[in-house]
């Protein structure tokens, strides 16, 4: 039961922390009427994603780096491709911008690692990080004019990103209350997972898009590679988070959506719109698909058990 209660905080404080990398600092700015319950609806989103990604690395065994890229890669295709079904709009482009590119790559191995790891880091290494993630967001949002038009004012954009980045650190104290984490039931591992399947199943039946079959197979594939890039065998090992840290260490990432928000305002009025997407859609796209590659050929390079 124990450990059962645990898996669950873990999913819901990486549902947190991946509702803001992948919704607040992408989208630079709230969109029109958007409410509070919506708010609250796709953080439980991302929380079921996430439980279902944690599914898939607990089982799988996998750790360290590639269990952050390749579980964000997961919880990329199913809300993208579960949830909000954009990943079949632009094929197969969207395969790997936004869920390889972001979700696994920023999300994922940037910022829930930075998260995780900076804590423990020198205060002033923990910080120059999070500034660079600041001034990357801060880059990123300049093309939103272009996108969008009128962005709203400063007052929206620093509640929107900054005040919602509270969600963070609170993700985080529920990753150090969780952790180390056990293996819950086989049954607890497939709620998630099995949920998102079938509600894929009825989306695909009743669209009939074979583009659709596009991301159970990219997902099974991924959670092949996990299974044998694993160190040690499945269920052998407990996940560790990392060590517990203090609020304030984890208050830290505050800096980041600060100087995003403060930025991109000031961006959005000097330069009345860039195309910032381009360089960053194609630089982080061609780096998260070399490292799903990568991580595909080693993969393929170990034997198979006799």
């Amino acid at each position: 039961m124990i450990a059962s209660l645990h898996y669950v905080l873990a999913s819901f404080g990486l549902g947190l922390i991946t509702f803001f990398g992948s919704e607040n600092l992408f989208w630079s700015a709230p969109m029109p009427g958007i409410t509070l319950q919506e708010i609250g609806l796709t953080i439980i989103a991302y929380s079921v994603c996430c439980a279902a990604g944690l599914s898939a690395v607990l089982w799988s065994g996998i750790r360290g780096w590639p269990a952050l890229f390749l579980g964000g890669a997961i919880v990329g295709w199913l809300v993208e491709g579960v949830i909000v079904g954009t990943t079949y709009d632009f094929f197969p482009v969207y395969l790997i911008w936004t869920p390889l590119a972001w979700h696994a790559l920023v999300t994922g191995l940037c910022i829930v690692g930075l998260c995780r790891a900076g804590v423990h880091w020198p205060e002033g290494q923990q910080m120059a990080g999070l500034v660079g993630l600041g001034l990357f967001a801060a880059y990123f949002a300049q093309f939103w004019p272009l996108e969008r038009g009128e962005m709203p004012s400063f007052s929206d954009v620093l509640s929107y990103v900054f005040g919602l980045s509270v969600v963070v650190p609170l993700g985080n104290l529920a990753l150090d209350r969780a952790g180390p984490l056990k293996m819950p039931p086989r049954l607890v591992l497939l709620v998630a997972p099995g949920a998102l399947a079938a509600l894929w199943a009825v989306q695909t039946m009743a669209s009939m898009n074979i583009l659709r079959l596009s991301v159970p197979l990219l997902i099974a594939l991924t959670i092949w590679v996990m299974r044998r890039l694993a160190p040690a065998p499945a269920l052998a090992t407990d996940l560790d988070f990392g060590a517990p840290a203090p609020l304030w260490r984890h208050g830290l990432f505050l800096i980041a959506p600060l100087i995003s928000s403060v930025l991109s305002v000031v961006g959005w009025a000097v330069l009345q719109g860039h195309s910032a997407n381009i360089p960053v859609a194609l630089g982080c796209g061609a780096l998260a698909l070399f490292l799903w590659g990568l991580l595909l050929v080693r993969a393929m390079r170990i034997a198979s058990p006799a």
